[in-house]
């Protein structure tokens, strides 16, 4: 098992390995988190981007279940969640 600090992902693009299309930039997320057993449940992507996100109001958002994240790399965090995403 790899560790990773939480500030490492902030600057990764999630994209969506069945469609390729980015979904937006992992800082711009919420994590929701089962109280628990402490276990990460889904991010959810705002649809913000960068400063587009300052003078835009949030974009729509992404529901992704952590079951659906494939791999984290250098860049980008690879998930799968159809062509709806």
């Amino acid at each position: 098992m790899e560790l990773m600090r939480f500030s490492e992902l902030a600057n990764k693009e999630v994209i969506n390995v069945d469609n390729g299309k980015c979904m937006g930039i992992f800082a711009d997320c919420d994590i929701r988190i089962d109280p628990k057993t402490g276990k990460i449940l889904e991010i959810i992507l705002t649809g913000r981007s960068g400063w587009v996100s300052l003078f835009l109001s949030s974009g729509p958002a992404h529901v992704i279940p952590w079951e659906s994240v494939i791999r984290i790399g250098v860049d980008t965090i690879i998930v799968t969640l159809g062509n709806s995403g």
